[in-house]
């Protein structure tokens, strides 16, 4: 054969398929059959393997959409994502491998879903883990929306609706909204102009006595801290004396500025609020870990840790 008349056979040929109609799909099918046509279309892509060149002929064969027949309701279902995969796996050469692994794994998540809705006692376990949780003691509050409820939702719709009306119809005038707006506005604008000034016509001394928090570390002197140290010392109670050294310390450093008094604050709070730059902060941290150790830990507490601690009080500037 000629190589002319070899052109025009497979011309020929590629017009007939081209021109072939479609495999016909049944306008609405029930779940059973759907789901079986999607089992037929997984063997059909599986086919495109060994025959890529099939991918047209099968894109052909499918429609945009089906209606399948679940009951008493009619599903539609959308073929248009598989079919732009099967294009794009016709007109990419070097991914067809992935593109045809990605199309099988869409179609076996169809037919997953399909078998699921056929048998839905295969949902059980699943619908016993919803109802368990869902039966939890946070749950037990959830319900449908009551008379009360529907009566207020209602009531906000027609509001609503009620204030879009009075917006609309203001067109050359303020509308109501409009005003009960800027007079809202104008009371927060005077709110804050009356705080601001009040704010700042306080004396300074009134301001600095609301900073003294009763039973905060500074409320009390630092120097009225370590006398009771010391005379916990005295009677050799280490423990005790130690505690109170150590809010000497903090007591000193809060009165100095270092940070705003809180009374709620923990031994650690407190050594976060010091900058690890600072210089009071190595002697702060010392102190702060001997007072844990001996407070909180029940660690032995000896003439010498207290003796340890004086000199740290001495290093933030107890003296």
């Amino acid at each position: 054969m000629k190589p002319t008349a070899r052109f025009f056979t497979a011309l020929s040929f590629c017009i007939a398929i081209a021109a072939r109609p479609p495999q016909a799909f049944a306008a609405d099918v029930s779940v059973q059959e759907y789901r079986q046509q999607v089992s037929d279309l997984r063997t059909r892509v599986d086919s495109l393997k060994t025959h890529p060149e099939q991918a047209g002929e099968l894109l052909n064969s499918i429609p945009d959409e089906q209606t399948v027949r679940a009951g008493k309701d009619d599903i539609a279902v959308s073929y248009r994502t598989l079919k732009n995969e099967l294009t794009a796996f016709s007109a990419d050469a070097e991914h067809k491998p992935d593109r045809l692994d990605r199309i099988s794994n869409y179609l076996q998540t169809l037919e997953s879903e399909a078998d699921n809705y056929a048998h839905p006692e295969t949902l059980d376990p699943e619908r016993s883990k919803l109802d368990a949780i869902l039966s939890a003691h946070e749950f037990q509050k959830v319900h449908a929306p009551g008379l009360r409820e529907r009566l207020l939702s209602r009531l906000y719709r027609s509001l609503g609706r009620f204030l879009m009306r009075l917006m609309l119809s203001g067109n050359a005038h303020f509308s109501l909204v409009q005003a009960l707006v800027y007079v809202l506005l104008a009371i927060a604008v005077v709110v804050v102009i009356i705080w601001t000034v009040r704010r700042f016509r306080r004396p300074e001394e009134e301001i600095a006595a609301r900073e003294i928090i009763p039973f905060a570390p500074s409320a009390r002197s630092w120097r009225a801290w370590l006398v009771e140290a010391r005379e916990f010392a005295a009677e050799s109670d280490w423990r005790n004396a130690i505690h109170m050294a150590y809010w000497a310390g903090i007591s000193f450093l809060e009165a100095g500025g270092a940070w705003k008094p809180d009374r709620a604050r923990t031994p650690r709070e407190y050594l976060r609020l010091i900058s690890s730059r600072d210089p009071q902060f190595p002697p702060l941290s010392t102190l702060t870990r001997k007072f844990e150790v001996v407070w909180y830990g029940d660690h032995p507490a000896r003439q010498a840790d207290f003796e340890e601690t004086l000199q740290h009080l001495e290093r933030l500037g107890c003296r």
